[in-house]
């Protein structure tokens, strides 16, 4: 049976998971003119940015972001069959590894690395591949059902702009000298927290596993 709060949980949590959405792009986005405004957005990424304001709203954002995505999860496996087993640990590497890598500081705009600078990179890339890598397991999952075609529509170009973004910035990272490696993180984070949103509203339309379920006859029928 659904309770009248849990109804009505489910009809805040798609726009629950957007607000986040949206405070996550605009600290990205917006932030680094507050902090310094000579420093450009397009050669620093986001944690460079985060490191010279900490606690700052890049930071909790990035905090609820990952607190939002977790609740999301926990939501999604009562509620929707194809997110449950792989693509729900992949959700759960990536909701932790958004907050461990907001509560874990890097060091700002300095190539030695101390160890908790590891822990807030290891703790993002594991963030950053998990997230495409389950839009796309999700993806294969639903193609099945005619009625999630736009659902599997976004999650496939969505994962598949994540992915290219993470080549382009593991290339800017490396050989590529951090060229533009802030505008390609941008475009990274923007597709990934974009399809979370897709996530929230999938799971927001999705009906109870007990509603679904057929009834069950009883003994002697």
């Amino acid at each position: 049976m659904i309770t009248p709060g849990r109804r009505a949980f489910s009809h805040l949590l798609a726009p629950t998971v957007w607000t986040a959405v949206a405070l996550a792009v605009g600290a990205a986005l917006w932030s680094p003119s507050d902090t310094d405004p000579d420093l450009s957005p397009f050669f620093l990424t986001v944690s460079d940015f985060a490191a010279l304001d900490r606690g700052g709203p890049i930071e909790t954002t990035m905090a609820l972001l990952g607190a939002v995505s977790l609740v999301l999860l926990t939501v999604a496996r009562g509620r929707c069959v194809p997110v449950r087993g792989l693509p729900s640990a992949l959700l759960t590497v990536w909701g932790l590894g958004l907050v461990v890598a907001a509560v874990v500081p890097t060091d700002p705009l300095t190539t030695q690395l101390s160890g908790s600078a590891y822990v807030h990179r290891y703790a993002s890339i594991a963030a950053f591949a998990a997230l495409p890598a389950a839009g796309l397991l999700l993806a294969r999952r639903l193609s099945a059902e005619p009625h999630t075609v736009r659902t599997v529509r976004w999650l496939r170009a969505l994962s598949c702009i994540a992915l290219i973004g993470a080549a382009l910035m593991a290339y800017s990272a490396g050989p590529g000298g951090r060229e533009l490696i802030g505008l390609v993180e941008r475009l990274l984070l923007g597709s990934e927290v974009a399809m979370l949103g897709v996530l929230g509203r999938y799971v927001q339309e999705c009906a109870p596993i007990t509603a679904q379920a057929p009834a069950r006859p009883h003994a002697g029928e």
